[in-house]
């Protein structure tokens, strides 16, 4: 799972690096005439540029008195408002009394998103604990900037449900049934919105789960039930893709 998300970071930020190689420039001419766009050609007489019409037009250098970088403000997220859904890949690590443990967990979301920068939905997945999960929540996001990359923060409630029983161990552990509990989670990021409907966002957080387990106890002339309320705190590396 880690090198999963490792390799996503990886791809997207090549790919962000790659739009930013060509810069916009403008061309100063003798005469005074300046021309901007991006400079897709540079040959020993000719600069062939791309303006933003668009279309290419090559200018004699012998008639380019000076370059200048062009200033642009910054990038604006066009569509800040509206109908979203979001995919999301995490890996959980934490201690308990045995030691550190490590699981994972695939999320699927949607909602909508209000051009305050507040994000309301639910949503639902599964998760690998020491039982499988099934999470059913409500959650709340907050953009405070309309820029292509903005921070963000995260906040969910709701309840997941145990989809599986703890073994026993010995013959004095028997099979025990497992009951979901009240979740939890909490975090921030950075999302990075590098295409006009879709964006990449990056967290880390906190993540609770509170987990039932019962088991039937024998002994000779009687029996009992004991139940096991275990609490599971969890440290969350996100990494999500939102569709708008």
């Amino acid at each position: 799972m880690i090198r999963i998300i490792a390799t996503a970071v990886c791809v997207f930020l090549t790919l962000s690096l790659t739009g930013q190689k060509q810069r916009n420039q403008t061309v100063v001419l003798y005469d005074g005439s300046r021309i901007s766009g991006t400079i897709v050609g540079d040959s020993t007489d000719y600069l062939d540029i791309k303006v933003l019409t668009p279309q290419i037009i090559r200018i004699g250098k012998s008639q380019i008195s000076s370059l200048e970088a062009s200033v642009y403000p910054v990038k604006k997220n066009l569509k800040t408002e509206g109908y979203y859904i979001q995919i999301a890949a995490s890996v959980l690590t934490g201690k308990d009394s045995t030691g550190s443990l490590s699981g994972n967990s695939f999320h699927f979301s949607n909602g909508y998103q209000f051009r305050n920068g507040i994000v309301a939905g639910i949503g639902t997945g599964m998760e690998k604990m020491n039982v499988t999960i099934v999470p059913l929540y409500v959650e709340l996001r907050y953009y405070p900037l309309s820029t292509k990359i903005s921070p963000y923060a995260w906040i969910k409630s709701g309840y997941g449900f145990a989809t599986t029983d703890v073994p026993y161990t010995n013959y004095l552990e028997p099979w025990g049934e497992s009951e979901g509990g009240f979740l939890f989670g909490t975090g921030a990021g950075v999302a990075l919105f590098t295409w006009q409907r879709a964006a990449i966002n990056i967290g880390i957080g906190y993540r609770y789960q509170k987990i039932s387990l019962s088991r039937d106890e024998y002994w000779w002339g009687g029996s009992s039930v004991r139940e096991t309320v275990t609490q599971f705190n969890r440290l969350e590396l996100q990494v999500g893709i939102i569709f708008r």
